[in-house]
């Protein structure tokens, strides 16, 4: 079964979304603060002040190789990966297995560092900051497993992916 036009719309709002995510935000763990705008540390003051957000208040080592991680491959590939969802080409297979099974797994330490911190002050606040990062789990385990279903995930319709003739 090809990956539908509704869950390629939410791959692509997702990478849309990621990128100015990825540079205002989550790259505030390892930039030096003088490149970062104004703006962006108050939304990240904001963020860190209303969802208790240990990690990006902390910025622990492993959580910042995650960052540089994400800064240097996962960055570009949201711009790829938008462009190959929006056109649907289905070369994006194999790349978009390894982003997803690689972003899934960095998920995982964040998620339980979420759950069992003792810096949140309550349920609701580790709830929410949850929540908050859940889809940054779900949605690339999705890309992974739909892409990794198919060996054209966008039918026959979708671009590339096939073996090239030789003449």
């Amino acid at each position: 079964m090809a990956i539908n036009g509704t869950f390629r719309a939410i791959a692509c709002i997702f990478f849309l979304t990621h990128i100015p995510a990825t540079i205002m935000m989550d790259s505030q763990a390892i930039l030096p603060s003088w490149v970062v705008p104004g703006f962006a540390k108050a939304l990240l003051k904001f963020h860190v002040d209303t969802n208790h957000d240990p990690l990006m208040a902390q910025q622990p080592v492993w959580f910042k190789a995650f960052i540089l991680f994400e800064l240097v491959v996962q960055l570009p590939f949201f711009v790829v990966g938008l462009y190959a969802f929006y056109k649907q080409c289905n070369w994006i297979r194999i790349p978009g297995i390894a982003y997803g099974v690689h972003t899934a797994t960095t998920l995982i330490p964040v998620l339980a560092e979420i759950l069992y911190t003792e810096d949140i002050p309550s349920g609701g606040a580790r709830l929410k900051l949850f929540l908050i990062y859940l889809p940054y789990l779900a949605i690339p385990l999705m890309i992974a497993v739909l892409l990794a279903m198919e060996e054209k995930p966008f039918g026959k319709k979708g671009v590339g992916g096939g073996k090239s003739k030789r003449t």
